[in-house]
């Protein structure tokens, strides 16, 4: 999960190098509800969370590379294995960011 801040002049999305679960986590590591940032001044308000990664896609390629060492069925069992697999990543990650974007 990656945490960002929209730039109010060009609309472009700051990625922050702070890991948080809630906004309020957020606010005791940086001491405070409102932040500079490249010159800007922003509120823990203004921060959301995005996914960081598909593992969904990632798994499933990883997995069919792993199954071809088994031939085709192995490529279609690995593949599905790998899905499975980064699909349930992206759930516990998609939960993360719904709770840090709601807090």
């Amino acid at each position: 999960m990656k945490l960002y801040v929209v730039n109010p002049y060009n609309s472009q999305k700051i990625y922050l190098n702070l890991i948080a679960s809630t906004r309020q986590e957020l606010a005791n590591q940086i001491g405070g509800q409102n932040f500079f940032l490249s010159n800007n001044l922003y509120n823990i308000i203004n921060v959301f969370a995005e996914n960081d990664s598909n593992s969904t896609i990632t798994g499933s390629f990883v997995g069919g590379v792993v199954g071809a060492l088994g031939g085709p069925v192995g490529v279609l069992v690995g593949g599905l294995l790998g899905g499975l697999i980064g699909n349930s990543s992206d759930e516990v990650e998609n939960a993360k960011i719904r709770r840090f974007n709601n807090s």
